[in-house]
């Protein structure tokens, strides 16, 4: 398998280097990663699981923490502090609303996997100069090598989402018709 990821990565594109900041990232990559996704009523994927909050800001060294726990209890964690809310999935849709020190928040899921939960809030962020994404990465997944990923290394790891799914077909169609070339070569 691992072989398979390093031809895909081999024959793929990279990652834009000139994308700017991570709403900018984000906008280039989710498209592309939206068919490999899960939505909120696959559970397993984002409950009680430890969300760290990923963001582009230059000032920002907090570590936030998000958790989504079954019955509907949500609990945010700054820097260990914890404040406790709740959560609700709103009717069948792919929407939360998050209450937190009595306040509430409508939150559409763009993408979910078991790495990467990227929220949208409803309506015209942008417009008020908040940024467009509210960005979650599993904490596990938020470690290489013992450090913490930054938000770039980040945005690329979810980018090889794509780039290890979308050409796999491709790669085995290339690779075994590079060994089916051979074979043929080999008894000429």
């Amino acid at each position: 398998m691992e072989l398979l990821k390093d031809i895909s990565r081999a024959v793929s594109p990279d990652l834009p280097k000139d994308l700017g900041d991570m709403d900018s990232h984000l906008n280039f990559i989710l498209p592309k990663v939206i068919p490999f996704g899960e939505d909120l009523r696959e559970e397993q994927f984002w409950l009680s699981k430890r969300w760290k909050e990923i963001r582009d800001d230059e000032g920002f060294h907090e570590s936030i923490l998000h958790i989504f726990n079954e019955g509907g209890e949500y609990l945010l964690a700054l820097d260990g502090n914890v404040v406790k809310g709740s959560w609700k999935r709103l009717n069948k849709d792919n929407t939360l609303i998050l209450e937190i020190g009595g306040k509430s928040e409508l939150f559409d899921l763009r993408f979910l996997n078991a790495d990467f939960m990227i929220l949208t809030k409803h309506g015209d962020q942008a417009r008020k100069g908040l940024r467009r994404y509210f960005c979650l990465m599993h904490e596990r997944a938020s470690k290489a090598g013992g450090r913490e990923l930054d938000w770039r290394n980040a945005m690329e790891k979810m980018f090889n989402i794509w780039r290890e799914n979308s050409l796999s077909v491709w790669a085995w169609f290339i690779f075994t018709a590079l060994i089916g070339l051979i074979i043929y070569l080999s008894f000429r």
